[in-house]
């Protein structure tokens, strides 16, 4: 069976700046990928490719088999999208904005209002119909755009940030409900830069920096490449820039994979070589803390704990990132 979203060797530029550089990725059927990178890595120029609101310089887009640029109107149909920022018209209620949206997807008139309806209670959203949608919370707002999305039962739903700005039992119920519709059928592909999110929903996750692919695997996969443990802990805050390069001269005799600390960050992370976790029968931790003292670098914590898909994303990229809590 053919990918509901083919990508090969896409490439955009603006002016000098190369956005997407070679991008070529797939997403199956009943498949959630996450489109994982901070901003500027060119998640949302590819969406805007992807949506046919851009062109790309080269490659090629195809959604259940239509070349988006080739034929944009066709690609739209098998398409929903919800983007970071709400479209919704907020004098409207609910159920008068899906039926709005229907009409944009070209839906039949007698169609309309049933389906609505059905994607109301889909989206637990039926006590707010026929309210104004400017005194929905944050997280019913988020659920209304998805039903909009849904509204022409599109076969790839593009989500951008999907999350943003919820608070945790909005976000939990949220990701839920996108479970919930990849059992029904619908692929998705979400661009985010938080690294829980991609861990808790994705089959596969698409590493992206500088406009290029850096990995695609499963979350599982990307952690284990790193092997079993990471070497991690923090610098004292007012001696970071010293105590790093003296810290980074012991790194050379611990054998792995170092990650870059975020940018103004006290921590440090190196991933330990599979079969290496130890030394003379006993943790890297004990060894970097003693060897520490001697060089002179105040360690305000050490220890060994069990790598991340940031971590993951950190070593495939060799880039810094915020961690998104």
């Amino acid at each position: 069976m053919a990918p509901i979203l083919q990508i090969e060797a896409a490439k955009k530029s603006y002016d000098d700046i190369q956005a997407l550089d070679g991008v070529g990725f797939s997403v199956a059927a009943k498949e959630v990928v996450a489109l994982l990178g901070p901003n500027g890595a060119g998640k949302s120029t590819l969406i805007r490719c992807i949506t046919t609101l851009e062109r790309l310089d080269s490659g090629n887009i195809r959604v259940n088999e239509v070349d988006v640029e080739k034929d944009p109107r066709a690609a739209r149909e098998h398409l929903g999208y919800a983007g970071q920022e709400s479209a919704l018209d907020k004098v409207l209620t609910g159920l008068e904005f899906l039926r709005f949206q229907g009409g944009l997807v070209h839906l039949p008139k007698h169609e309309i209002v049933d389906r609505g309806r059905h994607l109301l209670e889909r989206f637990g959203l039926t006590d707010a119909a026929d309210r104004a949608i400017e005194g929905y919370s944050g997280g019913m707002k988020r659920r209304l755009d998805l039903a909009a999305a849904m509204m022409h039962r599109p076969k790839l739903l593009i989500l951008d940030e999907p999350s943003s700005g919820l608070d945790y039992e909005a976000r939990r119920e949220l990701w839920q409900m996108l479970l919930e519709l990849r059992e029904e059928g619908t692929a998705l592909l979400l661009a985010t830069h938080d690294f829980e999110e991609a861990d808790v929903l994705a089959d596969r996750a698409v590493l992206m920096s500088h406009g290029k692919v850096a990995g695609v695997d499963t979350p599982d996969a990307l952690r284990s490449g790193l092997g079993s443990w990471i070497l991690s802990g923090m610098l004292h805050e007012h001696r970071v820039d010293g105590d790093r390069e003296r810290l980074r001269d012991l790194f050379t005799e611990v054998p792995g994979v170092e990650m870059p600390p975020a940018p103004k960050s006290s921590e440090f992370a190196k991933a330990i070589t599979p079969g290496r976790e130890d030394i003379d029968g006993r943790p890297w931790s004990e060894w970097l803390r003693q060897h520490a003292q001697e060089k002179g670098v105040e360690l305000v914590s050490v220890g060994m704990r069990r790598p991340t898909l940031q971590d993951a994303y950190l070593a495939a990229t060799q880039s810094t990132v915020e961690v998104v809590v």
